[in-house]
C-alpha cells in the first residue's frame, strides 16, 4: 500500500472538507453548492477527473492498490473500472526519506511522474467530461481549485481532524510558475490575496485546477504536494507563505493521448 504521506498532500491537494483558506473570510464562502459533473471521488481519499466519457484522470499516489473492479461514483452514479495506468515514471519514496531533513523528499517529489489514468467497463452517461488544457501559457493565470480534504486557515495550517467531513471546497489562486512537469502557485496573506485564496491539503490530491475561457472550462492541473523545508517532524501543511506544487496536464497531453487515444 502507498504511503499515505501528508506532504503529497496527496491529500494535499490536499481536498475534501477541504482546502486551506484565508483566515479573514467565512469559511461557508469556499463550499460547492453545485458540485462539477467532471470531479470524481476516488475509493479512498483524494479526486480524479473524467477527460471523456470512460477515462478518468488521477495522481498516482492515489492509487493505493489494485483498482480494477472497485467502482467510482461519478455525479451520483456508480461506473466499474476496468483497467488503471500508472505513468512509468511514478515512484514512491523510500522509507528512508520519510524522516529528518525535508530537502531530499522534496527532490523526490518533484522528479517523479505522479500521474494515472484510469478506464471504465461503460461510458458515462449523466456527466460531461472536462477538455485538457493543451496550451503552455498556465503562468499567471487563475485557477479554481476543488477538493473535498482537511481544512484550516493560513495562520493555523490545515486541522487533519477535519479531513474525514469530505464537504467539497473550492479555492482560486494564480499561477505563479509553469515549467516542466509542474504548475506552482502561493498561499499568499490577504494584503495580496485573491478574494477566495486558498491551498490544497491533505485529502485533496488529485483535485482538478480549471481556468475558464470564455464559457469553456479546461484542466490545467491536479493537486500533488507542498514544497516545505527543516524536519518532516516540524512540517505543518498550508501555512501563509506555502508554495504548492500541481502536476501539469499540459506536459503530460502525449502520454494521456498515447493511452487514451486521440
Amino acid at each position: 500500500m502507498k504511503y499515505l504521506f501528508l506532504l503529497t498532500l496527496a491529500f494535499f491537494c490536499f481536498g475534501n472538507n477541504a482546502s486551506i483558506k484565508r483566515h479573514d473570510i467565512p469559511s461557508e464562502n469556499y463550499i460547492v453548492k453545485n458540485v462539477p459533473g467532471y470531479l470524481v471521488d476516488m475509493p479512498h481519499e483524494g479526486h480524479g477527473v473524467l477527460i471523456n466519457s470512460r477515462w478518468v484522470l488521477t495522481v498516482a499516489h492515489t492509487i493505493f492498490y489494485d483498482y480494477v473492479g472497485e467502482e467510482l461514483s461519478i455525479n451520483s452514479k456508480n461506473y466499474q473500472i476496468e483497467s488503471v495506468h500508472i505513468h512509468p515514471g511514478y515512484r514512491e519514496p523510500d522509507k528512508g526519506l520519510l524522516q529528518g531533513d525535508l530537502k531530499p523528499l522534496m527532490s523526490f517529489f518533484k522528479s517523479r511522474h505522479d500521474i494515472a489514468l484510469i478506464k471504465l467497463k461503460t461510458h458515462v452517461i449523466n456527466a460531461e467530461p472536462i477538455e485538457i488544457y493543451t496550451g503552455h501559457s498556465e503562468q499567471k493565470k487563475t485557477i479554481t481549485v476543488f477538493g473535498r480534504g482537511a481544512t484550516g486557515d493560513g495562520i493555523k495550517g490545515e486541522d487533519l481532524s477535519t479531513k474525514p467531513l469530505r464537504v467539497l471546497n473550492k479555492f482560486q489562486n494564480i499561477v505563479d510558475s509553469a515549467e516542466g512537469n509542474w504548475i506552482t502557485y502561493t498561499f499568499d496573506e490577504p494584503k495580496n490575496a485573491l478574494p477566495l485564496e486558498g491551498m490544497h491539503a491533505s485529502g485533496d490530491s488529485g483535485g482538478p485546477s480549471v481556468i475558464l475561457d470564455g464559457k469553456n472550462s479546461y484542466l490545467v492541473g491536479l493537486s500533488s504536494w507542498q514544497l516545505a523545508f527543516g524536519d518532516i517532524s516540524n512540517f505543518k501543511g498550508g501555512l501563509y507563505g506555502t508554495t504548492a506544487y500541481q502536476v501539469r496536464i499540459s506536459s503530460y497531453q502525449n502520454w494521456i493521448f498515447s493511452v487514451v487515444g486521440s
